[in-house]
């Protein structure tokens, strides 16, 4: 009798333990991913082959001048540089900037680079910012030679550094990064130099770092300059559309709107930015590793025929252009094995547009275009959407520790 109460006892514990902690297991819970953002420099070559640095300002904290020798870029001209990401966030905005010259009044034979004299010089020459990233990248982060190669074209100013650094940075600004939805985010180099009048945004939690020794062989010197901006020779040599002037809003400088910079890239060989889209919505899609283009992107605009930020121009180019996509190699080499280029139209998007195909030096069409998204992004209509999703953790308790549970009690 008393095995039979014992055997009673057991299994009324084990239907509590079981109504209890199943759907506590199986609740939906608010997914927190382990896998990170990655991105890093190609073209010129890049200090490391990290993509995972978070803490800046470059992927690597030293820098000892000899391993990977600084690559020659034109000044005051136009310079393509192309980048790898290894794993794909929609929406990620990508960032470039120029360092002061670092071997000028300097005795050493190494730079630390996490130090102010080359960490806060990024920002008095940001080169060209809210760069979109390209919808269709589906990396595989085991197989580096799957990588996603972009391409851009930079405009180079007339300055002079034996030893400059290219900055690469690449913002995470998704929900899963700490950016709300309907939110902006400042990158922390930006509000660190910002003292006179502090950012009010909070700083964006995850950005990605990759930086490239370059040579600049012009005639102002990079340290006598205090600002190098892109804005201040935009309208002419590059034409870069995604400044203030279209829409303050959305295109502060280092400051990002939730995965708001969205773009298709050409599949030509060039991996040019042919189109540009507007900001991701939870309507469209939740998923912080990839957004079906075709179900996902809103076009903004074409990206003009012949645009200087998509003309090929130098060595980079070539990469670019005629180099399959190969794992780092240090000591500043670039891709060399050739690859077949595919007889693939480039890819496009004939979802909904925002505005008609639009000239940016048109008044009319681009005081719409600030009126269309403005509108939308004020609206309100964007609310906050949790993903929910079973984790890997819940998972596993339902398969091991509830036939434990059975066992131990029943």
């Amino acid at each position: 009798m008393s095995s039979l109460s014992s055997f009673l006892s057991r299994m009324t514990v084990a239907k509590i333990l079981l109504l209890t902690i199943t759907p506590l297991l199986l609740q939906q819970q608010q997914i927190v991913y382990v896998v990170n953002g990655h991105v890093r420099i190609e073209c010129p070559p890049p200090l490391s082959g990290n993509t995972d640095e978070k803490v800046g300002p470059c992927d690597v904290l030293e820098d000892d001048f000899s391993s990977t020798p600084a690559f020659e870029l034109i000044p005051n001209s136009l310079n393509t540089i192309t980048w790898l990401e290894s794993i794909s966030h929609p929406g990620a905005p990508t960032r470039f900037a120029l360092s002061s010259d670092v071997i000028e009044n300097n005795d050493n034979s190494r730079m630390i680079l996490d130090s102010n004299i080359v960490g806060n010089s990024f920002e008095s020459c940001i080169l060209l910012d809210h760069v979109p990233h390209d919808a269709y990248s589906q990396p595989n982060y085991r197989n580096e030679s799957s990588w996603h190669r972009s391409s851009i074209t930079l405009w180079i100013p007339d300055i002079k550094c034996e030893r400059c650094y290219l900055q690469l940075i690449s913002v995470m600004s998704d929900v899963q990064h700490g950016v709300p939805s309907n939110t902006k985010c400042i990158y922390e180099g930006t509000a660190k130099v910002q003292t006179a009048t502090p950012s009010t945004y909070p700083i964006c939690p995850a950005v990605y770092h990759s930086c490239s020794p370059v040579t600049i062989n012009g005639t102002i010197p990079r340290n006598s300059l205090e600002t190098c901006h892109t804005m201040n020779f935009n309208d002419d040599e590059l034409q870069w559309p995604l400044t203030p002037k279209l829409n303050a809003d959305l295109y502060e400088p280092s400051v990002y709107y939730n995965r708001g910079d969205v773009g298709i890239y050409s599949y030509d060989g060039a991996h040019t930015l042919t189109q540009i889209g507007t900001p991701l919505t939870n309507d469209q899609c939740t998923s912080p590793n990839y957004c079906d283009p075709q179900t996902s992107f809103v076009k903004l605009m074409d990206v003009p025929q012949n645009a200087p930020y998509t003309t090929m121009i130098g060595e980079c180019s070539i990469v670019a252009t005629e180099m399959i996509v190969e794992p780092y190699k240090p000591g500043g080499i670039l891709p060399s094995t050739p690859k077949q280029i595919p007889m693939i139209a480039p890819k496009t998007v004939t979802t909904t547009t925002t505005t008609s195909n639009i000239s940016i030096g048109d008044d009319d069409d681009r005081d719409h275009i600030k009126k269309s998204f403005g509108d939308s992004l004020s609206s309100g209509s964007h609310h906050l959407t949790t993903i929910w999703a079973v984790d890997a953790f819940s998972a596993l308790s339902v398969f091991v520790f509830l036939p434990t549970v059975f066992f131990f009690f029943c």
